[in-house]
């Protein structure tokens, strides 16, 4: 099928909040893909692994308490912001388009922060730049969260939600690679932040300066108060029962995989034994594995959910191996038994955010006038367990005395899951 050919770094004027049915070509998914790769290698690399040994360093004897304290503020400060960055977003008139000022802005704020988040000589200022970081790359992403109901027709939206699955999922495996490259090439713990950083600034800029966006008319621009800010985080479940379930969904799954992405550093060298110098090249080895079956689920289960126009049975199935690879997880003792549950996780992830994210754009209460105000809302769900899971942790991990009962924490990430894999069922609207 023939794929339109679109102008580069032009802007599509809306003069009524409607988009086109026609496919969106290859590479403009491609340009928006990269993107999406960059915003998370400058979020991702620092949540699975440079962030934890950066508070190892600098805190040693605080490490677990500090982590969370700092995990938990920066989530919440990404709660904050999407939401209100995709209200702002929904606003903007500007004629470099709605949604690209911040794209840009976040990314160059982002990378910033990350620079002082390298070289900060104490655990205040960690925890103020990682701050920062989630305030700015929410704004980047706020925006890029737009692009599937602002551009891509619903015909189209399984095969891009499925890339865009395994283009987050992804950047863990580039991140580390490029951070461990990095590191061994001299640069020490400095070039595994910087490094892959300034790779995602530039695939996020490429995205910029080559893709169209939509320039919103001044008449048709909403007005923007005070009460605003307070409307970005409000939706009513009962008018929207299907996005209502599908936020709770994506939240419960969300919080079962924040258990592993915040503690795989310390779970690797506690519970398996590997030295704590060692540890990013261990996850590198388990992103590789990862990045190869999630690849192959994402890129099927995709295909065979717009075949079969349907999501729901895929994030059932997907969220029911969520709980199972962490139940794996809870009682690996060695690193085979860890790498069966890794393969399982890798699987469910690849499956659940193919189709998952098709999902929630097809139930969107306003895809028209408010799709990235919605779409913020429902970054919270992503967001927001990312800010409880580092409180609730050392709760369980706690549990028999000390900090490190894993089996605990992973039992409770298994409940979470299956709860999760249950929200799918009341959603009518979709399939």
């Amino acid at each position: 099928m023939t794929t339109p050919i679109e102008p580069a770094n032009s802007a599509e004027t809306l003069v009524e909040p409607s988009r086109s049915e026609s496919p969106v070509s290859k590479r403009t998914v491609g340009a928006f893909l990269g993107a999406y790769v960059g915003a998370f290698l400058v979020l991702i690399v620092p949540i699975a692994s440079t962030l934890a040994l950066k508070v190892a360093e600098v805190a040693p004897d605080s490490r677990e308490a500090s982590l969370g304290v700092i995990s938990a503020i920066g989530a919440f400060a990404a709660l904050v912001a999407n939401p209100i960055f995709g209200a702002l977003s929904d606003r903007t008139t500007s004629r470099f388009g709605m949604r690209r000022p911040w794209v840009l802005g976040g990314a160059i704020v982002g990378f910033a922060a990350v620079l002082v988040l390298a070289s900060a000589p104490n655990v205040l200022v960690v925890g103020l730049a990682w701050t920062i970081v989630q305030l700015a790359m929410n704004a980047v992403l706020s925006g890029l969260a737009a692009f599937l109901p602002d551009r891509v027709p619903e015909q189209q939206r399984g095969k891009v939600s499925a890339f865009t699955g395994v283009a987050q999922q992804l950047a863990p495996f580039i991140g580390l690679l490029v951070a461990n490259v990095a590191f061994g090439f001299g640069g020490g713990l400095t070039g595994m932040f910087i490094v892959p950083s300034a790779l995602g600034l530039a695939l996020i800029v490429l995205y910029v300066l080559t893709t169209r966006d939509r320039v919103l008319s001044p008449n048709l621009r909403q007005s923007f108060r005070v009460s605003t800010v307070f409307k970005a985080f409000a939706f009513n479940p009962r008018r929207n029962p299907d996005f209502a379930w599908a936020w709770l969904g994506r939240f419960l799954i969300v919080l079962a995989f924040a258990a592993n992405s915040t503690y795989q550093v310390y779970f690797l060298n506690e519970r398996l034994g590997i030295p704590l110098e060692q540890a990013a090249l261990y996850q590198l080895g388990l992103a590789v594995l990862s990045a190869v079956l999630l690849t192959i689920s994402a890129s099927v289960s995709g295909a065979i959910s717009d075949r079969l126009k349907r999501r729901k049975v895929f994030v059932f199935i997907a969220s029911g191996l969520v709980a199972l690879g962490s139940l794996i997880t809870a009682f690996s003792f060695e690193l085979p038994v860890y790498l069966i549950a890794a393969a399982v996780t890798a699987i469910a992830t690849g499956t659940y955010f193919a189709v998952d994210l098709a999902l929630v754009t097809d139930v969107l209460p306003n895809k028209e006038t408010a799709a990235a105000k919605d779409m913020g809302i429902f970054n919270i769900a992503n967001a927001l367990p990312q800010s409880l899971a580092p409180a609730l942790a050392p709760l369980l991990l706690s549990i028999g005395g000390g900090g490190g009962n894993y089996t605990a924490l992973f039992i409770g990430a298994a409940i979470v899951a299956v709860l999760g894999a249950l929200t799918v069922v009341p959603i009518k609207k979709v399939r």
